[in-house]
């Protein structure tokens, strides 16, 4: 799930424009409605945290039993929290890139961008598929890699499949999901992977919607949801057969709903909205949406939830006043900041405590297994941070600095 789903941090206000202006005065900048990031980062962390949850409930027996009884309908749809990512993505990536990489393709322009990604994306996630790759060849001389992975389907453990992992194209080969990455949520990162290669040439086209009225782009990125919303994993609509090829059509319309729903954010002032209601009608929409998955109560209806997330996205990245400071907290800039390792990192511990719980506390009683859950989050806690700071930070900062970047 999600991400994957690791975008740039936010600009300076000094230097964040999103178009390519005459400079205004300070009293027009400071008036002038744009989307901000730093709300926006503070719901990845959100959304991560919704993820995470959603794979803990292998530990809903301790401590964390009064957490997923009370919210068990909204944690059942975390699901949906890639969907978030991938919604975001596409508005953050529009909001930084479409400028530069619009009217036309070049090739420079476009190498940039995709070096970028890369720098930011592959150095923790080549480290977590090392780590995960010990781990299954450490299992499959126990038993099954398909049990020992935890997934309906094996991962291939051979050479080309290590290679396809390594260059993130372990999802591109096959029509499902499960047994694509050597752990589980790992495809999203190859479905990032393919939207932001097809960003350049999609960034033609929106740069000539760029200009597009907030109504018009807002409800553009809704029609663009309508197919995964009801044509996805957990389907509304009943199947007895899981749907080919549905990561491709959940990326594609995620990503291009996020970009429209950007659009719809970088032309607010062509309206009349008035942008001191951005911060209150974000937490209604977020709040209509819980209520929703509690109503929906299983997966497949919660999904509908998902044609919601542009406009509570575009009203987030024009909130104002107490909302804003309230999510621009340092505890949540960093969650956010470091979503991306939390998300590779989590399941390699739910993993330890399922093969501990199962094959050496059976029987033990609830205190053991309690403290195995307390150590378990206690690592992906520290695991996290270790991977973000001394990882995927340092190691996008240095492969960025071997490719200069292009005169604008």
């Amino acid at each position: 799930m999600v991400s994957v789903i690791s975008p740039p941090r936010r600009a300076s206000p000094r230097n964040a424009t999103l178009e390519n202006a005459t400079p205004v005065s300070p009293r027009a900048d400071s008036q002038r409605s744009r989307p901000d990031l730093g709300t926006l980062t503070a719901l990845r962390f959100v959304a991560a945290l919704w993820v995470v949850f959603f794979h803990l409930q292998a530990m809903r027996q301790t401590f964390l039993a009064p957490i997923y009884e009370l919210f068990r309908p909204v944690i059942a749809n975390g699901d949906l929290g890639v969907d978030v990512f991938f919604v975001l993505s596409g508005f953050i990536i529009t909001y930084t890139y479409l400028d530069r990489l619009g009217p036309r393709f070049r090739w420079r322009a476009a190498g940039d961008f995709v070096w970028a990604r890369f720098a930011r994306m592959w150095p923790a996630f080549a480290l977590v598929v090392g780590v995960l790759g010990l781990w299954l060849a450490y299992g499959a001389a126990q038993q099954s890699v398909q049990s020992w992975s935890l997934q309906t389907q094996a991962p291939d453990l051979t050479p080309w499949g290590m290679l396809k992992q390594l260059l993130m194209v372990h999802l591109w080969f096959q029509p499902g999901t499960d047994g694509a990455s050597w752990f589980g949520p790992g495809w999203t990162v190859s479905a990032e992977w393919l939207a932001y290669l097809a960003f350049p040439l999609l960034a033609v086209a929106l740069f000539r919607l760029r200009r597009l009225h907030p109504l018009a782009a807002l409800t553009a990125s809704v029609l663009v949801l309508l197919p995964t919303a009801v044509w996805g994993p957990d389907l509304p609509i009943p199947t007895s057969e899981p749907q080919p090829y549905e990561w491709l059509l959940r990326i594609a319309c995620c990503f291009t709903a996020g970009a429209f729903a950007c659009i719809a954010a970088r032309n607010v002032d062509r309206t009349s909205f008035n942008l001191g209601l951005a911060g209150p009608g974000a937490l209604l929409v977020g709040t209509a949406v819980v209520v929703f998955l509690t109503v929906a109560g299983k997966p497949g209806p919660g999904r509908l939830a998902v044609l919601a997330l542009p406009l509570l996205i575009a009203l987030l990245s024009l909130t104002r006043g107490r909302l804003r400071s309230a999510l621009s907290v340092r505890w949540l800039q960093y969650g956010g900041h470091s979503s991306y390792s939390l998300y590779l990192v989590h399941m390699f511990f739910i993993y330890l405590f399922y093969w501990v719980n199962r094959d050496w506390l059976r029987g033990a009683g609830p205190v053991p297994m309690n403290l195995l859950a307390a150590a378990c989050l206690a690592g992906i806690a520290l695991a996290t941070h270790l991977l973000f700071k001394y990882v995927e930070e340092p190691a996008r900062l240095r492969l960025r600095a071997l490719v200069p970047r292009p005169v604008a």
